[in-house]
Order: C-alpha cells, then structure tokens, then sequence
C-alpha cells in the first residue's frame, strides 16, 4: 500500500509540481516509477547481451561499476555517518564477495542464458534471504511462508525448464542463475547482521559517555556506505578478472557503437538513474508493492527482448513466470504481517515501561530499568530489488552496567522486513 493518498495537485508552475511529488508524491507518480525503474533494468538486460559478444562478461561488469561507482559514493556522503573504525572493515570482505558474485554473474548469465531468463531468477531475491534467515534460526516459518516459497522455486523451475535437458538453460547455467539472485539475499542477510551490531554498540557508547566528540556525534556508517565499500572492494576483484580480458579479448577499433552505448546505459542509466529512483520510490510506498513490482521487470525484459532480438517467450515461461511472482506476494505478504505485529509488540512493551515507570515515581522510587527502544527503518535500492532494513534497539539505561550473553534482538528483511533474533 502507498503511504499517502491526495488528489493530483494542479500542474500551475510546473518546477512546483515536481518538487511538491518528490517530497509528497502522488500515488501514481510511485506507479509510474517503479514501473520505469524496472523498464530500465529490463533495458540493461537487452541492450547488454549483443555487446556481450564482443566485451566478456567480467569486463563489462568491469567498466559498469566504474561508471557506478561516483554515483555510489555520492549516496554514501549524503547519509552523513562517521568512517568505518578498524573493528568494522571485518564486515566489508564478505559483503563484498557476495554483491560481487551478484553484479559479475548477472551478465555471465545474460551471455549464457539470455535476457529472459535472467531476469525470470531476479524475483527470487527475497525468497532466497528469508530461506537464508530460517536456516539460520533467525526468522519464523509459518506454513503460509513455506509455502509461497514452494509456489515461488516450483514456478522459477518451470520458467527455466529444469525439466527437460534438451530445451533451456542447462544444469550450469540453472546454478548460475540461481547463484547470481541468491547472492542478493546473502548480501542483505550480512548488511543486517552488521548494522545491528554496529548501531547496538553506537547506542551503548552514546550513553556511557557524557560529551561525546564531533566524530561521535555522527551516526555509525549506514547501508549506504555498506553499499559503496562492498561494491568498491568487489570492483578490485572484479578488474583482476575482468582487464585481462578488456585489453586481450576486445578490439577496441571495431567495437561496435552499440556495445559502447550498452556500457553507459549499464553504468549510467541503470546504475545511477534506476538505482536513484528506485530508491526514492521505495522510500515512499510501504508493503509489498516494491516486491510484486519485481515480476515487471520479466514483462519488460520479453517485450524487449521480442523487439530488439527477435526472442520469444513460452508459455511454459509465462505460467512459471506468473506462479513465481506469486509466491513472492504470498511470502512478502507474510512478512509484512511478521514485521506489523512485532512492531507493535515492542510498542505496547514500550507503553508498558513507560507506566510501569511513571507509577514508580508516583510511590517516590526511582525505575531500575526503562525500555528505550527505537526502530529505525531504511528503504534502500540494491540495484533492481528494492530493500527495507528495520533495526530495533532495545537496550535498558543502565545496559553498559550489566554485561549481556546476547546481542539485542534486531528487525531486519527485504521490502517487507523479517524477524532477526540473536538469541
């Protein structure tokens, strides 16, 4: 559901229009660009396959990130938080092999397998975080969630055609396709883990100490700069690969115009402008319409894919197509229910110290423990998928005075949020 509903304000002066929908936008205004942003992925997805005959996949993945990359930063500055300390560089290899796989696979699977099918597997993303959560202990899993997960993997077989060796991508390039997607849920899973450790030991200091200096008074780092150092640490990685190819494989003097444009459009059209919207829409709807919005991206993909490359979808395609973008709505509509009731649990628990303390005041004593919870959430954009972080603190006044065997309970998850318990 959107967060807001008002009459479309009229057009007048329409530098005033604009502003009034970036900061209020009407609910069509966040159809429409979530609608696009997944058009401009789908453009990737075409415009990157021919150029893929001539530029190898790694190098290509290459020069897109050193397009990306400037924009990234960008968004890192503005969250305004402090630099990494020593302590939490540990947390940047592993993030950085998992968003590294998911940005370098996506065109290995595009040259192997096709626009289409890549973008068949990019749904799976949140089903593959919340399975990675269960295993984990970390999240719930109802019969409801188990089984949108069923319909989602039953509905991807069949639009890859796992069934038969003859026709579809083979068992590689299955793995490979569920690799890339897969790569996106581990990534979140890692984000997660480390934005609740770092802001639990940020509100612990904040309170321990009296005047905290000006490096302190800036917020620990945020998904943002997670993003950033991952994906620069990723390209490092990524360039070993992908440069021997860029200068040995490709011949720069007959590259065609298109295979160069297909690079920008990577870097600059999906990377910077998609991304950007994305994240500004996502910012502004609740629920699960960034979720479902997802399967868009398949319809897109096949148009274009029908126009530009003379590509057909199936109908055996379309059915897994339409059954995993199913299953997806049926878990994001779980979790969504999940993360709704635990957020008020900690509100009425909330409401409960507080009376609990005011009635210790009235008898002139002084509370041993007031709950200070705050949950934050962020909507943020990883690449295509749009992403919702909701950290909970729940850290009594006198927590740096009584030693803990657990870390604190923290909410996390993708677009619809998820449950992460570190008891």
């Amino acid at each position: 559901s959107l967060r807001a509903s008002h009459p479309m304000v009229p057009l007048g002066s329409c530098g005033a229009w604009w502003r009034r929908q970036y900061h209020d936008p009407h609910p069509a205004t966040c159809h429409l660009a979530l609608c696009t942003v997944q058009l401009l992925f789908a453009g990737m997805h075409v415009t990157s396959k021919p150029a893929l005959d001539f530029i190898p996949p790694f190098g290509f993945c290459t020069l897109r990130l050193v397009l990306a990359l400037p924009f990234l930063w960008w968004l890192a500055l503005k969250e305004g938080s402090r630099r990494f300390r020593s302590a939490e560089l540990l947390y940047i290899p592993p993030m950085a092999f998992a968003i590294g796989i998911a940005y370098s696979f996506i065109f290995v699977c595009n040259q192997r397998s096709g626009p289409i099918a890549t973008a068949m597997v990019q749904p799976l993303m949140p089903i593959s975080t919340g399975a990675f959560l269960a295993v984990l202990g970390l999240e719930p899993l109802p019969p409801f969630k188990v089984f949108g997960m069923l319909v989602a993997t039953f509905g991807t077989s069949l639009a890859l055609r796992v069934y038969s060796t003859n026709i579809g991508p083979g068992p590689l390039d299955v793995f490979l396709l569920v690799i890339q997607a897969s790569s996106y849920g581990v990534y979140i899973v890692l984000l997660t883990r480390a934005l609740g450790q770092i802001r639990t030991a940020h509100e612990i200091e904040t309170r321990a100490l009296k005047e905290a200096s000006s490096e302190q008074d800036k917020p620990p780092p945020g998904p943002m700069m997670f993003l950033f150092s991952a994906t620069l640490l990723a390209e490092v990685a990524i360039a070993c690969v992908g440069l021997p190819g860029l200068v040995t494989a490709v011949n720069w003097q007959d590259l065609p115009v298109a295979a160069y444009m297909a690079v920008l459009y990577a870097g600059i059209a999906s990377s910077c402008f998609a991304h950007g919207l994305n994240s500004w829409a996502v910012s502004h709807v609740s629920g699960v319409l960034p979720t479902v919005y997802s399967g868009v991206q398949v319809i897109w993909t096949a148009l274009l894919s029908y126009v530009v490359l003379g590509e057909k979808i199936t109908w055996d395609q379309a059915v897994g197509s339409l059954l995993t973008i199913c299953g997806v709505a049926l878990v994001s509509w779980v979790r969504e229910k999940e993360r709704r009731l635990l957020r008020q649990e900690k509100v009425e628990m909330e409401e409960t110290r507080e009376h609990e303390a005011e009635t210790e005041r009235g008898h002139g004593m002084m509370p041993e423990r007031r709950l200070s919870a705050t949950i934050e959430q962020r909507r943020i954009s990883l690449d295509a998928h749009p992403v919702v972080l909701d950290v909970g603190l729940d850290e009594g006044a006198n927590a740096e005075a009584k030693p803990r065997t657990s870390l604190p309970r923290i909410e996390s998850g993708v677009e619809i949020g998820s449950v992460d318990k570190f008891e």
